[in-house]
């Protein structure tokens, strides 16, 4: 049977993108589609700005942790400013991105995209068919089961907030909220978090989460643990969407410790309870695509357990961690085994994760709860080091696991001033098997924040 294309691609982000280029590169004909701008999720509500207004909100921070002490500026984070400048700098990302794609060869097309049958996807309007369907088509926010759920304001719609609110409730405990939280207190908001277990950004090293909690109360954000969400109530009839600022919300919630509901008031309520794989309206069982636990299910080569000619990469599959650099991990991985036969798969081992809160928490390899009696385990308190001083900042620590025989460097834990850089040095150390001294006795720059990485390491 004639298919229109070799491979054809549903999403635009890291994953879409990498297949789309190196597929097109084996000479394969190629088309890519997207229901939203092309970009995908990290360029316009994920990474990529969450990072511009976290930097914006560390220079106003930095500015005033250095009040009276040879910085005199009193620094302000102008919401309406930051996100016209987000904007700006995302679109110059995102925006030529289309003709990129046409220029290398690859087909482009707009609209929603559902299974036909087990070749053929409905692209809008149009039917088009191919050898091999990749899915890329990443995640979206956990849809909440309660009363009142219209009113939660997503990731997505917070990153695109033209005013910010006076009281904003972050319902719970992962890196979103967290992130966005941080933001929020560096532009003047009254800040709660709310999770329902007691264990905040589980994915992390508790005793390095517990520094950040502290410093996180510090900036002002309240921190609310043991209480569950269960409604959410418009005080006034307004259009949440249009009038955001000037919303009165009623937050339900059910404390364990109390067993009885509590009531709070905000002008908003950002949903960081979960995303899950935006896989509504795929279709997939028209196309005998498995789906398990609401994600696409694969094999070890990312190909569909059902259906032979599907594909899939990046926050709509289960496997490793949903991170961008495991998306496009996947992507090579799914395009090399389209091009040679199924031989490869992913190794997940020594991918970084970094919460870009104040000061920054980072994590690679290893966490001190999998640890046996062949891993040692060096905690360090960096706080009275140079690095952490010289801004005042006075938060940081650190957490390396070895193991015992060898020596090599299986994990390690980092908050503190330039955490999310200096992870990196492990995450090479951790992929490539190097040993603490390997890694201690290098000639680092000093004194760069990752000059720490030596006393990591005693």
């Amino acid at each position: 049977m004639d298919m229109d294309y070799d491979a054809f691609i549903v999403g635009t982000g890291v994953a879409g993108s990498s297949l789309a280029y190196k597929l097109r590169a084996a000479g394969m004909k190629v088309g890519i589609a997207d229901k939203t701008d092309f970009g995908g999720i990290c360029a316009h509500h994920g990474c990529i700005p969450k990072k511009i207004l976290s930097g914006a909100a560390e220079i106003v921070d930095g500015g005033r942790r250095m009040k009276g002490k040879g910085v005199s500026c009193d620094p302000k984070l102008q919401w309406t400013d930051i996100i016209r400048f987000k904007d700006q700098l995302v679109h110059s990302f995102t925006d030529p991105k289309e003709a990129a794609f046409k220029k290398a060869g690859v087909d482009t097309y707009h609209g929603m995209v559902s299974f036909h049958d087990h070749n053929t996807l409905l692209v809008g309007d149009k039917l088009v068919s191919a050898k091999h369907i990749l899915l890329a088509i990443g995640a979206t926010s956990r849809k909440i089961d309660i009363p009142g759920a219209e009113y939660l304001t997503t990731s997505d719609e917070y990153l695109d907030l033209k005013e910010l609110p006076d009281k904003i409730i972050f319902a719970g405990g992962g890196y979103i909220s967290f992130e966005f939280a941080h933001i929020a207190a560096r532009a003047g908001a009254d800040v709660t978090i709310i999770h329902r277990g007691e264990n905040l950004l589980k994915n992390f090293d508790p005793d390095l989460v517990r520094i950040l909690l502290d410093a996180s109360e510090k900036a002002g954000i309240k921190i609310i643990t043991g209480q569950e969400l269960r409604e959410v109530r418009q005080k006034q009839k307004k259009n949440l969407k249009a009038d955001v600022c000037d919303t009165e919300l009623e937050i339900i919630t059910y404390s364990k410790k109390l067993e009885s509901e509590v009531i709070h008031n905000c002008n908003m309520v950002v949903h960081g309870l979960g995303r899950v794989p935006d896989i509504d309206g795929l279709e997939a069982e028209k196309a005998g695509v498995a789906i398990e636990n609401g994600a696409i299910a694969v094999n070890e080569y990312l190909q569909s357990i059902s259906n032979p000619s599907v594909y899939a990469a990046g926050d709509c599959i289960r496997p490793g961690p949903a991170l961008t650099p495991t998306a496009s991990l996947q992507a090579n991985v799914v395009a090399s085994n389209i091009i040679e036969g199924n031989k490869y798969t992913v190794d997940y081992s020594g991918i970084a994760s970094a919460v870009f809160t104040i000061p920054t928490l980072a994590a690679v390899g290893l966490m001190e709860k999998d640890t046996n009696e062949n891993h040692k385990v060096l905690f360090n308190d960096l706080s009275k080091l140079y690095s952490a001083r010289r801004t005042n900042l006075g938060y940081s620590a650190s957490k390396v696991i070895i193991e015992k025989d060898t020596e090599k460097i299986v994990g390690a834990h980092v908050i503190g001033p330039g955490a999310d850089d200096t992870i990196n040095i492990f995450t090479l150390a951790v992929k490539s098997g190097l040993t603490l001294s390997q890694v201690r006795e290098a000639m680092y720059a000093y004194p760069a924040n990752s000059y720490d990485v030596k006393y990591m390491l005693k």
